[in-house]
Parts: structure tokens; sequence; C-alpha cells
């Protein structure tokens, strides 16, 4: 994976450089049988220099995963949020202390992700029913 590859894969995620590094430094890693100890640093630094062969699967099951998270997390919401009616309105979140505070349960799970998840089941729900449904963005709690 060259550095703009990891980059632009990072950003389509909608992930900070050190977002991503925690999220990849906290999925277990082996590589041939052996743990890798990686940390964000690293992971930052790959975007200038590009990964180390050994890394390029670990980065691409991390964005994998990263996406899966994103895809079932917004099905969950437009489940939840159906039926629709014009004063439906779907949470995001500016910052990770906020997000982690109303769900403890995904607390270390980037709140971007979330929102990616809200953004994608708003356009689901607008797809299916032509209702847009208001982001309600909870305000930082610091």
């Amino acid at each position: 994976m060259t550095p703009i590859e990891l980059s632009t894969r990072r950003r389509v995620t909608g992930l900070t450089s050190s977002e991503f590094a925690k999220l990849f430094v906290a999925i277990e890693s082996k590589v041939d049988g052996e743990n890798i100890q990686w940390d964000a640093a690293d992971v930052e630094s790959w975007e200038i220099v590009g990964p180390p062969a050994t890394a390029d699967q670990h980065l691409m099951d991390t964005l994998g995963a990263a996406q899966e998270f994103v895809a079932t997390l917004a099905h969950q919401l437009y489940q939840s949020a159906m039926p629709v009616t014009e004063g439906t309105r779907l949470i995001a979140y500016s910052d990770n202390l906020t997000f982690w505070a109303e769900h403890p349960s995904l607390g270390g799970m980037p709140y971007a992700l979330w929102n990616f998840a809200t953004l994608q089941a708003a356009e689901w729900i607008r797809k299916e029913t032509g209702i847009i449904c208001e982001l309600d963005a909870r305000q930082p709690l610091v």
C-alpha cells in the first residue's frame, strides 16, 4: 500500500491520522504467528514513507473492519429510526468524549465512524421515504 493510498483510504473512513492509528494498534496483529507491536507514530509516518510489507494485510483488515462497523451501525440506526416522520432527527457528535458518554459500550471507537453511519442511515431513509432527516449535533461536554 502506498502512502497516498493509505492516506486516501484513511480519509474515506472519516478518521484523523491519530484516530486511525489508535484503531489500528487496538486490533491485535500477528505476522508469521508472532505478535507485532506498532504505535500511532508508526502509522502516522506511513502516510509519508509508506508502510512496511508486514503491515499491509493488517492495514487492509483494519480498514475493512471500520467499513463493516459503519455498515452494521448504519443498518441499526436505519432500523431504529423507522418509521420516520417529518420530525425524525438523527444524532451526530462533535467529539469523542460526548459520544463515549452517551454510548459507553462504544468507548474507544472514534465518533467519526458513528457520524458516517448516521449519514448513511439518513441517506437510506431519504431514498426510501423521501423524508430528509435532520441531524441533531450534540455539543461537546467540555
